[in-house]
């Protein structure tokens, strides 16, 4: 990123990754705002990236300066956008605590889009993640989309969209994402973020070489790729004594243990000594199905109680060792409907 280049990051929002340009080079392409279409689902493998995508447009379309390749980040619209107060912009998503998006966020959004623009021609409406939408709340959107309401724009995100039904999929114009080749990826996270290389190496292995993920998830919570849950799952193995849930684990969300854990399981799977293989990996594979389903559950949108899945999880980790793992292992399956996730 060069000095005489300098980029404008409305709110939250970082510079457009590199692997963006052609997926912005087809929206740019549908010609004027009043002539563009009304809705467009964007669609990528990580839900991180496709809700960057369409915040970026949505910044880009707010910009009182109508300069569609980058919001000026100054005018009265940018401002607006920046503090999350702009009235012609509603952002849907999953509600916290809740496992899917439902009608009645769809009526408000709709309500919303039948209102006057107050700052410029267009209400836009943005819906992350819209696979999580309830078939309900999806058949309220569709009547949206057959007939808008006024002068609106409707921005879809999914990494899922099969889940979507055809009817919705139908009546969007369609943006696909490519996923980031590993150059480009290390060289946006490490100018978005100011880390180091070891840094950026470190998130995009735990992200599985995604960028957006990787920046998402920092930016909610700057402890997010520090070394103390590691340290914990490391402890695991070489801490003979039961000191009960670590305290690390209560200072992170269900997902994020989960998400954080996987990966070290699977480096343990990826031993290639035989002597391990035969004493140890079947019980270490045992682990990573067992985490793997309950990680499963809840990106579908399950919402366990945090302290009970940590000492469920803990008390699953702990067992790895023992003769009996594989009982363990079946009833932490059978009970993953006790726990709340059940599929």
């Amino acid at each position: 990123m060069s000095a005489e280049t300098p980029v404008v990051e409305p709110g939250w929002l970082p510079a457009a990754p590199d692997w963006f340009a052609d997926a912005l080079q087809c929206w740019s392409a549908s010609g004027p705002q009043k002539n563009r279409g009304h809705a467009y689902l964007v669609v990528s493998e990580e839900a991180a990236e496709a809700n960057l995508f369409i915040r970026l447009l949505a910044a880009r379309q707010l910009c009182l300066e109508g300069n569609s390749s980058a919001p000026c980040g100054v005018c009265k619209g940018c401002r607006a956008y920046r503090q999350g107060v702009h009235g012609d912009l509603m952002i849907l998503e999953r509600e916290e605590g809740k496992r899917a998006i439902g009608i009645e966020q769809i009526r408000s959004a709709t309500r919303f889009l039948q209102q006057t623009a107050l700052y410029g021609e267009r209400k836009i409406l943005l819906v992350q993640q819209a696979d999580l939408m309830t078939p309900a709340a999806a058949n309220s959107l569709l009547k949206t989309l057959e007939e808008p309401s006024g002068n609106c724009l409707l921005l879809l995100s999914s990494a899922a969209a099969w889940r979507l039904p055809p009817t919705v999929r139908s009546r969007c114009q369609t943006l696909r994402l490519p996923k980031a080749l590993p150059t480009a990826a290390t060289l946006w996270l490490a100018e978005q973020s100011g880390w180091s290389s070891e840094e950026v190496d470190k998130a995009l292995r735990m992200t599985n070489g995604n960028p957006v993920s990787a920046w998402d998830k920092a930016s909610r919570d700057p402890m997010h790729f520090s070394g103390a849950l590691e340290e914990s799952f490391s402890a695991l193995e070489h801490d003979a004594a039961h000191r009960g849930v670590p305290e690390a684990w209560s200072r992170v969300e269900s997902e994020v243990l989960i998400e954080r854990l996987l990966p070290w399981i699977e480096a343990q799977c990826r031993r290639a000594d035989l002597d391990f293989l035969r004493q140890e990996g079947v019980s270490w594979m045992l682990l990573h199905h067992c985490v793997a389903e309950l990680y499963g559950r809840i990106k579908q949108g399950a919402t366990p109680g945090a302290d009970i899945l940590a000492a469920e999880v803990y008390r699953l980790c702990r067992s790895r060792g023992h003769a009996a793992f594989s009982e363990v292992s079946r009833d932490f399956l059978i009970n993953l409907g006790r726990l709340g996730v059940s599929g």
